[in-house]
């Protein structure tokens, strides 16, 4: 589960001009999302949360018309994320030892769905002050929540080409929990397709295929009675993993700008946990013979309230 931390992406083409400045909050936040759907960039990315800090090489391009992503986490070991257009490469080359599986098109790198859909009932967007990130002037984008389920989210847009160059996200007291900022930033016309390209030696990889398969409402086992207001089902997959027989549902529910994976799978012993990573809350606990696992960018108390209200359909 952790590939979807180093998965960071982005795009532009410096001949996409901006027709005029946006005015409000919400106009912000449309620009950003064109800009990051149409432009390619290279840079290096720091994340600080949960006591400790982790820098990332990131590469996006858009090559005839499809997304290439190549992002390089420098800790130890290295591991490094290549997207191809409909697959996700997770590997590490000192291990010869990685995973594919399918393109997961429900967030981006910010962590945030691709296309922000906003509720008045949830959410408010506020335009903060403007600040200088890496010597770019920069518009704050604020999206703060209106109840004790979500965190607040800050969004340094960059004026000129309307990337965002740094966020944040912050809890009910003020205090920062997780940071994504760029400490250097090229935007390119492209970046060579080679850049996107696995190892040459990687067809002696192992391998772990990952397939995933759309599990239609009617064949659906969970259900889950008891969300947080504006949370709602937006994919139930099953994936298995050709290492072994074991099948896993992933559940992911969404309010529009929040997102929250439930993970189920077979599990005999008894286990009820709970960790905090950064911004990032995780529950555990075991219902019926499965093991549920429960995590998102969101406070305690959401994670808990689905796990208590999972309910397998006989």
């Amino acid at each position: 589960m952790h590939c979807w931390v180093l998965w960071l992406a982005f795009l532009l083409s410096s001949q996409c001009a901006i027709a005029s400045t946006p005015v409000n909050a919400e106009q912000w936040l449309e620009a950003m999302e064109n800009a990051l759907k149409t432009r390619s960039f290279q840079g290096t990315l720091v994340y600080a949360g949960s006591n400790r800090v982790n820098t990332l090489k990131i590469f996006h391009s858009v090559i005839d018309g499809d997304v290439y992503e190549h992002i390089i986490s420098q800790g130890e070991p290295i591991r490094e994320v290549i997207r191809d257009r409909s697959k996700v490469f997770c590997f590490i080359q000192e291990q010869q030892r990685g995973r594919e599986s399918a393109v997961m098109s429900s967030k981006n790198w910010l962590g945030l769905p691709p296309k922000l859909t906003y509720s008045n009932r949830n959410y408010s967007l506020l335009l903060g002050k403007q600040q200088a990130v890496m010597e770019r002037p920069a518009q704050i984008v604020i999206i703060q929540p209106k109840d004790k389920f979500r965190y607040l989210r800050k969004i340094w847009v960059d004026r000129e080409s309307m990337i965002p160059i740094k966020t944040q996200v912050v809890d009910s007291t003020g205090r920062v929990l997780e940071q994504l900022m760029f400490s250097k930033l090229s935007i390119t016309q492209s970046i060579p397709r080679t850049q996107f390209q696995l190892p040459t030696d990687s067809k002696s990889y192992q391998w772990a295929v990952q397939k995933t398969e759309l599990i239609p409402q009617h064949q659906q086992q969970w259900h889950i009675t008891n969300n947080p207001t504006g949370f709602e089902v937006v994919k139930y997959t099953r994936y298995q993993s050709h290492a072994n027989s074991e099948q896993m549902t992933h559940i992911l529910l969404s309010d529009g700008v929040t997102l929250v994976s439930i993970y189920v799978d077979l599990q005999a012993e008894a286990i009820s946990e709970t960790y905090t990573i950064g911004a990032i809350n995780l529950g555990t606990t075991t219902s019926s013979g499965y093991r549920i696992t429960v995590l998102g960018e969101v406070p305690g108390q959401t994670i808990q309230s689905i796990l208590g209200g999972m309910q397998l359909i006989q």
